[in-house]
């Protein structure tokens, strides 16, 4: 499928110099000697990354200067490696409507999903869900699988997925304090046993979540922190919940419950279970198609992203993409 909301190729684009330093490699991405300027003369339009305020920043400018703009992140199969270690992302996303995160307008994600009925892609997005569930893959994939350590129970078995406070997912998915103190009393109040995924960082001070502190003085809840694998933690339960985490996206790919505290591009369709507060649900009515999990993993993992090896930075797809990063994971687990 072309992907005709991208910029053209070797279209002259300007970013703020927080992208231009920090992401030299986006040039690839489209094509180009190099990212300009967003203040140089004679670009076309301005590409920004996030919803921080250097992204604000270059927004206002491509507004000033009349210029088209693409907002720019991480793919939903990033790499091995973290960002903050500077792994390089063998995907990105471009959306010239919005942010997949901002559950206030519609992006080419949501319309991508919206579509994927009529666009018969289903045997597609089975394929992609295989192969990521058969090798244990998620976004970031630097944790070893190993089971995590949690006291043997009867009771079904919830994960409540903590995020770290100033994430900006959560408030532009409509999410907020409350709704994570919401969801923690709604787990206790149901007897079931809660297990809150909480960051590293947040264990040691460094970071504040939203959800550990609270829930460390609740009855009945464990704390896991392991450095454990996404997988290796779903392995382990019943059912996720959370407000705005790519966990409830990774738990739909291997049929697991979800119940979403939270707007994020993947709920609203009918694959998860809703319970915005009553502030916040202006994203929902627009969702009104009925895919599968298949067509959503289509739009989500194929349709909608970019693929490039990062050696070469020739484009690639997503099945080639799986297999670079087991074989990368693999090679240094073998180092």
């Amino acid at each position: 499928m072309t992907k005709d909301w991208y910029p053209p190729a070797g279209m002259r684009l300007g970013a703020t110099h927080y992208v231009t330093r920090s992401a030299p490699w986006l040039k690839h991405y489209f094509g180009l000697r190099a990212l300009e300027s967003a203040f140089a003369p004679g670009i076309k339009g301005i590409v920004f990354w996030g919803g921080r305020s250097t992204a604000k920043l270059a927004r206002r400018i491509a507004w000033f200067r009349r210029l088209p703009y693409w907002y720019l992140e991480d793919g939903y199969l990033r790499s091995v490696g973290l960002g903050k270690e500077n792994t390089l992302p063998i995907s990105i996303i471009v959306d010239d409507l919005g942010m997949p995160v901002d559950a206030s307008k519609a992006s080419r994600l949501e319309g991508l999903i919206a579509g994927s009925v009529e666009m018969g892609v289903a045997g597609l997005g089975a394929n992609i869900r295989e192969a990521l569930v058969a090798n244990r893959l998620s976004k970031y994939n630097n944790l070893p699988h190993r089971e995590p350590r949690l006291e043997r129970t009867t009771r079904r078995r919830v994960l409540l997925v903590d995020q770290v406070f100033g994430d900006v997912s959560v408030p532009m998915s409509g999410g907020s304090p409350e709704s994570f103190a919401r969801m923690l009393e709604d787990a206790v109040a149901s007897g079931i046993q809660c297990v809150v995924r909480t960051h590293p960082d947040v264990m040691a001070g460094f970071r504040k979540g939203y959800l550990t502190e609270k829930a460390a003085g609740a009855p009945g809840v464990i704390l896991l922190a392991d450095a454990v694998s996404a997988a290796s933690v779903l392995d382990a339960v019943d059912e996720v919940w959370t407000v705005s985490s790519q966990f409830g996206l990774d738990a739909l790919l291997r049929g697991i419950p979800v119940r979403c505290y939270g707007a994020p591009f993947y709920s609203g369709w009918g694959l998860t279970d809703d319970r915005l507060g009553e502030a916040s649900r202006e994203a929902l009515p627009r969702r009104v198609a009925r895919p599968s999990v298949d067509h959503l993993a289509a739009a989500t993992f194929s349709l909608y992203p970019s693929y490039r090896d990062t050696v070469t930075w020739e484009e690639i797809d997503v099945f080639r993409a799986i297999d670079t990063l087991v074989t990368e994971r693999n090679r240094l687990a073998l180092g």
